[in-house]
């Protein structure tokens, strides 16, 4: 009892709460309940699996003669960012001649650019940028760059930017805690009926697409509704039909949830006998945070010993993807497998056959393989580990994105990994490889040449991953403690 008790001490200056008294321990019925759960996510997460699509129809075909990259267009193209300033207005003729060289820059190393529908599709918008443009003899550069993104709006990608603004749709969690929901056999019931009468349909579809696990306020196992949607209203009603033929509407409401605006430390690893805390607030890079990848790596050694590892990720926005790699090798001793496949394209202004020699090298070395003007990936079977009767907690938010939902994805292939709080960010399906300056009206343009394809049910960007039990609502730290004291320590 006393290990325990310095394990919630522990946890309470962690999560910066306070000392919880003894009384709230699950009962017998209550612990079976998370094993009960945890069979569950362990089932699901089992049956995970990368896109059956072949990323094959998503590869752009370069033999056409469709306009493409010039060598005068790569010669523009490489100018530091900070020494091009935005301009405030345009001539139309110089507007129309940026929009070419964008247009033949998506054609030509844009990842997404099949995916969100090839030529048709951005010939179409290219079309009516220039229309618009037309019109007058000079545009504002703040009219410009609304232009292009209203006529590109069927673009959902966060690695994508022009102009600091990016392609990602607001996509906002819903919820309603008002009232508890219970689930016994494979039916779902509103706890206050005692089981008297089953939920049929909400929205019109099966309970559980949007009753899902969730932590009360004492700390419980509970079900919640929750719902991620596109949408101005800050409420919509749902409708829940029951066996007895009644029906009833519950409002739901943009959720609360939080994190910190700013951390005390990039890296944190507490640990006490068999309970390890690992915050980490960012994909350590190499060049940037050496220090902290360091000590993150140094510390597996220490986390592969650990009976119940927490993994906090609510304040991580991502940063160098090859970090997630590193690490699952090292605690498993297997290379990763993702629950995506990923295609990506050839640098194409690469002139030197020695560089791109080079560059093939490094990315077959990473495991892709070459065909033509790609590389790519497939994974045709799950990574599934077992992990020694072992427990992984992972903490998300929606501030958790890009290489910080690698890195969730990742730990998935463990067994007895539970989720913890809200979807994710939604950041994952390309990566931001390349900055520059646009170069007539020096906007700040980003992109990448990457897919990362999912299965849709299991990630999509702006909608992020699920948590396998939300956190969402008033004093999150206090219920999180609350939970890891009553179920887990």
């Amino acid at each position: 009892m006393r290990a325990k008790k310095k394990i919630v001490m522990l946890l309470s200056a962690i999560l910066l709460t306070n000392v919880i008294p003894s009384s709230i321990y699950a009962d017998e019925a209550q612990q079976q309940e998370l094993q009960k759960v945890m069979q569950e996510i362990n089932q699901k997460n089992e049956q995970l699996n990368a896109s059956s699509d072949s990323t094959d129809i998503f590869r752009y075909n370069f033999k056409n003669k469709k306009s493409k990259l010039t060598k005068k267009d790569n010669a523009i193209m490489w100018k530091e960012y900070k020494k091009k300033k935005v301009k405030k207005s345009l001539s139309a003729s110089l507007a129309k001649k940026e929009v070419a060289w964008l247009f033949r820059l998506f054609r030509s190393q844009y990842g997404l650019y099949a995916y969100y529908g090839g030529d048709a599709k951005f010939e179409e918008a290219q079309k009516a940028i220039i229309k618009e443009i037309k019109k007058q003899d000079t545009i504002k550069v703040k009219k410009y760059q609304k232009l292009l993104h209203d006529h590109l709006n069927f673009i959902n990608d966060a690695h994508l930017a022009i102009g600091e603004e990016l392609f990602l749709q607001d996509i906002r969690l819903f919820s309603d805690e008002s009232v508890h929901y219970i689930k016994k056999g494979e039916n779902f019931y509103k706890e206050e009926d005692l089981e008297e009468d089953a939920i049929i349909r909400i929205n019109g579809r099966q309970p559980d697409v949007y009753l899902k696990h969730a932590i009360d306020e004492d700390g419980s196992l509970t079900y919640y509704p929750y719902a991620m949607l596109k949408q101005e209203d800050n409420s919509c009603n749902y409708n829940i039909e029951y066996q007895s033929g009644k029906t009833e509407s519950i409002l739901l409401k943009p959720a609360k949830y939080s994190y910190k605006e700013t951390v005390d430390r990039m890296y944190g690893y507490d640990q006490y006998e068999s309970l390890a805390y690992v915050e980490m607030n960012l994909a350590y890079m190499k060049e940037e945070l050496p220090e902290e990848r360091k000590r993150f790596l140094k510390d597996v050694s220490n986390m592969k010993k650990q009976d119940c590892l927490i993994f906090d990720l609510r304040n991580n926005p991502g940063g160098d993807g090859t970090l997630i790699d590193e690490w699952f090798q090292d605690y498993t001793g297997q290379a990763l497998q993702p629950n995506y496949n990923t295609l990506r394209i050839r640098p194409i202004w690469i002139n030197s056959a020695k560089e791109m020699k080079k560059e093939d090298k490094y990315f077959i070395k990473s495991g892709l393989k070459k065909d033509g003007k790609y590389y790519y990936i497939n994974y045709p079977n799950h990574q599934y580990l077992k992990n020694e009767g072992k427990k992984v907690f992972v903490l998300t938010s929606r501030r958790t994105s890009s290489s910080a939902e690698a890195m969730t994805d990742a730990l998935r292939n463990i067994e007895n990994t539970v989720v913890i709080g809200t979807n994710t960010g939604g950041v994952l399906i390309n990566m931001a490889n390349y900055q520059m300056a646009m170069p007539y009206s020096g906007l700040f343009l980003q992109f990448g040449e990457c897919l990362q394809n999912f299965e849709p049910s299991y990630f999509k960007e702006s909608y992020g991953m699920e948590p396998d039990i939300y956190l969402t609502g008033e004093n999150l730290s206090e219920r999180l403690k609350k939970f890891f004291e009553k179920y887990v320590i």
